[in-house]
């Protein structure tokens, strides 16, 4: 895998899933306001935790501190996985270990973006899911 500037990734990645439709319905679903994106909050926060979840099995393990900061969070436009934060004290290790530090000569770990990588069917098949069941119930996309 090419690594960039403190690891992120500029070649060999899966790339986006591509929805027909997706920006239709994201329009429709703009219209009907913050109802709606708060009904998606469950969904990201079922994504992340999804991510999060196999993330930690990933994590290299020195103290532990690492493995138990790894926290699923959602907030109405997405879900996002956190490392470092949780816990009590801050783990500030958490992004050169995942991104890789050149100059302190850290490679990168990029566990969770592996975690992803390896269940991005299951996090579109979510998604998919509930924007079919938002389509239906608010009669969208016609």
């Amino acid at each position: 895998m090419a690594q960039g500037t403190f690891g992120f990734r500029l070649q060999d990645r899966k790339g986006r899933e591509e929805i027909e439709g997706l920006r239709e319905i994201q329009r429709d679903m703009r219209r009907l306001g913050d109802d709606t994106k708060m009904a998606m909050k469950p969904t990201h926060q079922q994504a992340a935790d999804l991510v999060a979840e196999g993330a930690r099995r990933r994590a290299p393990v020195r103290s532990g501190r690492l493995r138990k900061s790894i926290k699923g969070t959602a907030v109405m436009t997405g879900g996002r996985v956190r490392i470092g934060y949780g816990g009590g004290e801050p783990s500030l290790y958490a992004g050169p270990i995942h991104f890789g530090w050149p100059a302190r000569r850290i490679r990168p770990q990029p566990f969770v973006y592996d975690e992803l990588d390896d269940r991005r069917a299951e996090v579109v098949q979510l998604y998919a899911e509930r924007i079919t069941q938002l389509i239906k119930i608010h009669k969208l996309g016609r």
